[in-house]
């Protein structure tokens, strides 16, 4: 797991410092259009999409792997709250715990969809890749189900402070994030079975 979310960490550490200011292509402007939030959808991809490529699973890819470095970042934050609280015996920490569980389970399912979406680069035939798809779909669906609960369970305690809201954030942020992921994801899908249909992509257009 550890080498397979580092390196996703590092490229976009490297990036972000240029990521500003960058020209949206506009293929990711268009691809963005579907998506629930487009402005933070073209900030993410911008800086990480080969400029020049008109591939919807290049996007889906790049998006699932921001979701991944969110999530990972969130976690290892989440951890480190959870051991301060629980050496100071706050009342928080069970709901912390409880939301780094949520993380961890986000974490595992945003990477299942990525080998996921890998494979459907070489599915033989088109059941396999609505399997897959159906698969990816499913979990992409969990990590905003996960993100909900773990917001939804600070809603019992009177949270304040920097780093509630800090918590809060950051798993709003992955929340968001998968979900342009999924709606990219399901954009891809769309394309591919025009694709097979015999059709253009741009039928699928929004």
């Amino acid at each position: 797991m550890a080498k397979f979310v580092l390196p996703l960490i590092l490229l976009l550490i490297i990036s972000i410092f240029v990521v500003e200011g960058a020209l949206v292509p506009k293929f990711i402007e268009l691809q963005c259009r579907r998506t629930r939030y487009p402005d933070l959808c073209e900030r993410s991809l911008a800086n990480h999409v080969n400029p020049t490529s008109q591939d919807p699973q290049e996007i889906a890819q790049v998006a699932l792997k921001v979701s991944i470095v969110k999530a990972v970042y969130t976690k290892i934050y989440l951890r480190k709250v959870s051991k301060e609280l629980k050496q100071n015996k706050a009342k928080e920490y069970q709901a912390v715990e409880d939301c780094l569980d949520q993380m961890s389970d986000s974490v595992s399912q945003l990477t299942n969809s990525f080998k996921e979406l890998q494979r459907m680069k070489s599915a033989d035939a088109e059941g396999d890749f609505v399997w897959c798809q159906s698969n990816v779909q499913t979990w992409l669906s969990t990590v905003l189900t996960d993100t909900y609960i773990c917001m939804d369970g600070f809603s019992g305690y009177g949270m304040g402070g920097k780093v509630m809201a800090t918590i809060k954030a950051r798993v709003l942020n992955v929340a968001q994030v998968t979900s342009n992921t999924l709606a990219l994801f399901n954009g891809f899908a769309a394309w591919h079975k025009s694709n097979s249909n015999g059709g253009s992509y741009g039928e699928n257009e929004p």
